[in-house]
């Protein structure tokens, strides 16, 4: 979650059956809107969402388990967190939050603005 908006950047829960849902708004390094999701969905076949310059922001694996990767920007361009799957690295802009309930579990996360940008 952006801290000073918000606004959920990427959601991701775990249905009672144990599949991976997620629910998303992408932003690219300059603020622009990328991908969007209206709802949480299951995305069997992977997915892979790329800036338009290349630049990975989200990748779902096809595979039960395997590591979600991830940079994620707010609408100023602000780098919130990015991770390979491997290790996860927080900005000051994020916000996380868990809500669980039973049969799923909910995971956001929280950090303040940093300064403006120039």
């Amino acid at each position: 979650m952006d801290a000073p908006s918000g606004e959920v950047i990427l959601n991701i829960e775990s249905s009672a059956d144990g599949r991976t849902l997620v629910r998303f708004n992408l932003y690219d390094s300059a603020g622009h809107p990328t991908a969007q999701t209206d709802a949480v969905s299951f995305y069997p076949e992977g997915l892979t969402v790329r800036a338009i310059d290349g630049e990975l922001l989200l990748e779902l694996p096809t595979e039960p388990g395997a590591s979600i990767c991830y940079r994620l920007y707010n609408r100023r361009g602000d780098l919130l967190t990015v991770s390979d799957g491997v290790s996860t690295r927080i900005e000051p802009c994020l916000r996380m939050e868990s809500s669980p309930r039973p049969g799923s579990s909910r995971v956001t996360t929280t950090t303040h603005d940093p300064p403006n940008k120039p």
